[in-house]
């Protein structure tokens, strides 16, 4: 699954099915301010690049109950590699620049 931020900085979560992958696809150039704003509530980028996206945001995108397993597996093994902040309830995600990839 990704969190797609779009040219025009809607976001949506997408391949929400696909528990064995997880990123967040941005469509906008690295250090644009819209970014971080779009992403409020969901989702902050840190100082080396990562993304942390809110689990109750995730939790809030499909009630059933199938769907919320497969959530709770995907938490279990980033938890394993230290992608889980339990503090704030974020798991890391791998952050892939699509305005940045295009130019390049």
């Amino acid at each position: 699954m990704f969190i797609h931020v779009t040219k025009d900085f809607a976001v949506a979560l997408a391949e929400s099915e696909d528990f064995k992958h997880f990123k967040l696809v941005i469509d906008a150039a690295r250090g644009d301010e819209k970014v971080a704003a779009a992403l409020t509530g969901i989702a902050t980028i840190d100082r080396d690049g990562h993304g942390w996206v809110s689990e109750a945001w995730l939790r809030g995108r499909d009630a059933a109950a199938a769907w919320q397993d497969g959530l709770t597996a995907m938490i279990a093994v980033a938890k394993k590699y230290g992608w889980v902040d339990e503090q704030q309830k974020t798991i890391r995600a791998h952050i892939e620049w699509i305005d940045a990839a295009a130019k390049a």
